[in-house]
């Protein structure tokens, strides 16, 4: 019987770890609302865990052109599965004029959980 309480107890206690096991963002450069002085050529992710970024799109976010998508390619193996993995991952980005930008990805970590979201920046046109 006490096998089966302590047992329990180690379910119970372990569970919480599980919960915070699930892999999240850590830092995205150029952070989101960042204003910039010059278009960056690339967006840098640093997750907790190793992760696959499996989509993203790159639209303009103000302005008369609001909702416009700017082509964006993951790398892509040969059967077309992105190679963007890992816990620091580099997306380069095509020349950007000055304006406000939105990036939506997603990722998938290797337990399966899914995580979507945005972030937007600005470049302001030189002085």
């Amino acid at each position: 019987m006490k096998a089966l309480y302590r047992c329990m107890l180690v379910v119970l206690l372990g569970c919480p770890a599980l919960a915070h096991a699930h892999a999240g963002l850590a830092v995205t450069v150029p952070e989101h609302d960042a204003v910039l002085d010059r278009a960056p050529a690339l967006v840098h992710f640093q997750f907790m865990a190793d992760m696959t970024i499996t989509n993203v799109i790159l639209e303009i976010g103000a302005g008369p052109r609001t909702g416009e998508r700017i082509a964006l390619r993951l790398p892509r193996n040969s059967i077309g599965q992105s190679t963007a993995y890992g816990e620091s991952i580099d997306l380069t980005l095509p020349p950007l004029e000055p304006g406000t930008y939105v990036l939506t990805w997603q990722a998938t970590s290797l337990d399966g959980h899914l995580m979507v979201d945005d972030l937007s920046f600005s470049i302001i046109p030189p002085a």
